[in-house]
């Protein structure tokens, strides 16, 4: 995926408005709930030092601080985000145990064996290089490590004019497929503990925030102007046909690789 795209779709503006969209600190659907469940599947504890790979605006990594009492680093492509994550930990008081920085997720800057937990909540699919990113991860994990994460991912064949309209949606043009996935964990020594589809789960949750940028015409034309909220109407409504009509949806994924590793 191009940088600049990313940069662009998720500017200090782009950003705002999806959280807006979606939940308080969050610019992936599923919000705290998700963060919950998949830190439970996980086994994360306040022993745990985590990575948050494509951390946003901070959500999951101040949840997880918040609620398990873990350290956590997030990592992000988008320096507007990293800094509003940063000044948001401090806010809460968790800049000590929760911090962020700006860099490119398929060029780690990390120690290898440096951390118990690489997490990933609804940002992969801005990646390019899947192989490349769960070598990564591999290779950051201590033996016994676990990887942990959920993503959007194609669930379905598309025409071509679909998929132009889904990548142009969604930001994305590198999703994985849930078999692409395992593979890739698999092929990098992990074992995959949990797999599992929530694309129903995400299909719900995409129709309440339609209903809520329905809600919110008025304050986004008077703020921004007519044509944002059309757009912004446009691209999500594509990306709930895409989730309705079973193109693309949700898996989460849990697995811990080897001592040996």
């Amino acid at each position: 995926m191009d940088a600049d795209i990313i940069k662009k779709n998720y500017s200090k503006i782009g950003a705002a408005l999806i959280e807006k969209l979606y939940s308080d600190d969050y610019l992936s659907i599923g919000g705290s709930g998700s963060t919950d469940t998949l830190a439970e599947c996980a086994g994360i504890t306040k022993s745990s030092r985590v990575l948050d790979i494509g951390s946003g605006l901070g959500g999951p990594a101040l949840r997880l601080s918040e609620t398990v009492g873990c350290r956590v680093t997030g990592l992000d492509l988008v320096e507007t985000n990293v800094a509003e994550a940063n000044e948001r930990a401090s806010v809460r008081g968790l800049n000590h145990h929760v911090t962020f920085q700006t860099g490119d997720a398929t060029d780690l800057p990390f120690e290898g064996g440096e951390f118990d937990v690489v997490w990933g909540q609804d940002a992969w699919c801005h990646i390019p290089e899947k192989p490349r990113l769960i070598g990564a991860c591999a290779r950051l994990l201590r033996g016994g490590g676990t990887i942990a994460f959920t993503d959007w991912v194609e669930t379905g064949a598309m025409s071509d004019a679909q998929r132009v309209e889904l990548h142009d949606a969604t930001a994305s043009t590198d999703m994985a497929t849930m078999p692409l996935y395992r593979g890739l964990l698999e092929q990098n020594r992990f074992t995959v503990v949990e797999q599992t589809d929530i694309s129903a789960d995400f299909v719900v949750q995409y129709q309440e925030i339609i209903e809520r940028l329905e809600s919110l015409e008025g304050e986004i034309t008077e703020s921004f102007s007519s044509k944002v909220y059309t757009i912004m109407l446009q691209k999500n409504g594509a990306i709930l046909r895409g989730f309705e009509d079973g193109l693309i949806g949700g898996g989460r994924f849990v697995a811990t690789i080897g001592q040996g590793a």
